[in-house]
């Protein structure tokens, strides 16, 4: 046998080994790291927060966060004009008026507990002094010869429709019997004009049995006719008021 190493052993394949990367050469290799630390990217969002909020103060505007908030829409038809008419009445003074209504409907025989409805109501509206020009008569003015004197002949002013200010009347209280609050919880529609009917009526009342507007429009009416004649040239205007037949 032959003892030469080498000759009759197998030979045992050898693995190349990896050529090692050097240190230079791994840190090239790794992912550039973002420029933000944890601490700065909070600054950042805190900063843009801020001008957020800073803007919304200026413009007015604040986000609501209530999620159940109420909102309005408006679904209503636009206005149809109907007709047109002619006015030659004038406003010459105006008498503000608040008036409390307490209106109680009930049922004979039946206690108020079971059916009725009493009402406190607060009205608030205006009553005019009107003087009407549409109706005057040929001799209700009378001028002179010179066109120096006028005089005029004017009915007594009369008392418009009260206007009611809806954005100041107001229900006080309202109490129900039983039967009259299931009706509404079924589907029955109360009406609050009689409330209103009430209250107009009331203060018409109140303007007629004081007669201050009535004076007030009677002087107004003198004053601007003085001021509008006077500026035509007449220095002497009477103006005088009766009774209106119609």
């Amino acid at each position: 046998m032959n003892d030469e190493s080498g000759t009759d052993r197998p030979q045992t394949a050898t693995r190349p080994q990896p050529t090692p990367t050097p240190p230079t050469a791994r840190r090239s290799m790794r992912l550039p790291r973002l420029g933000f630390s944890p601490l700065r990217l909070i600054s950042v969002l805190l900063l843009a927060v801020l001008v957020v909020g800073l803007i919304a103060v200026v413009a007015g505007w604040r986000p609501s966060l209530n999620p159940f908030k109420e909102r309005t829409i408006d679904r209503s038809s636009p206005a149809v004009l109907r007709s047109l008419e002619d006015l030659s009445e004038y406003h010459a003074a105006g008498a503000h008026f608040e008036v409390v209504v307490d209106l109680e409907d009930d049922t004979k025989w039946i206690p108020s507990a079971l059916k009725g409805e009493r009402t406190l109501f607060v009205g608030v509206g205006t009553v005019d002094s009107m003087v009407d020009f549409g109706h005057l008569d040929k001799g209700a003015v009378t001028v002179s010869p010179d066109r120096r004197s006028v005089t005029i002949n004017l009915p007594t002013p009369t008392l418009s429709t009260p206007q009611l200010d809806l954005n100041h009347s107001y229900v006080v209280a309202r109490q129900r019997g039983a039967l009259d609050r299931v009706g509404g919880l079924l589907g029955g529609v109360g009406s609050d004009k009689k409330l209103y009917q009430t209250a107009s009526t009331k203060m018409t009342e109140a303007a007629k049995t004081d007669n201050q507007v009535t004076e007030l429009g009677k002087k107004n009416t003198t004053a601007m006719l003085r001021g509008l004649l006077g500026a035509l040239g007449f220095t002497d205007v009477q103006v005088s008021y009766t009774v209106d037949k119609r």
